[in-house]
């Protein structure tokens, strides 16, 4: 419970920040990886946005719907997509990048530089032992 109760912590610092993109957090969490990695296919956003197939089919016909992500057939495979964010996406990521990092830059003055490299670390080190592969597995959360 205590793992949950800092999750649930820290997400809760960036609530109301999404709140003004009218996002949901694995909206925002496909956003977020669509910008940073690019045009991905959905069984990579599903490992890592850690959202499981059946959902992400469903927020991203609504993200598409909202125009902010657009999906292109494979030209080799009409099986795959290729999804990508829209102009309008990549302008919201824009218009919110400075509250989140404002939001960062508030949980480093409340728990200290120091402690913070170091729960980064830990992190680190929990995610190397307990998934050496460093494969990311689709698992269904509603975290950032």
């Amino acid at each position: 419970m205590l793992l949950l109760q800092v999750r649930a912590a820290i997400i809760g610092r960036f609530r109301h920040v999404l709140k003004k993109t009218g996002l949901t957090e694995q909206q925002f969490r496909i956003l977020r990886a669509l910008h940073v990695r690019g045009t991905l296919e959905p069984r990579e956003l599903c490992a890592i946005c850690h959202i499981s197939s059946p959902s992400l089919s469903g927020v991203l016909a609504r993200m598409d719907t909202m125009g902010l992500v657009q999906r292109e057939r494979h030209p080799d495979d009409q099986r795959r997509q290729h999804v990508s964010l829209s102009p309008r996406a990549n302008q919201m990521f824009a218009d919110v990048s400075e509250d989140m990092e404002a939001v960062y830059q508030e949980l480093e003055a409340v728990l200290g530089p120091a402690f913070v490299d170091q729960m980064y670390a830990m992190c680190d080190t929990v995610l190397e032992v307990l998934n050496p592969s460093g494969e990311q597995t689709p698992v269904e959360d509603d975290g950032l």
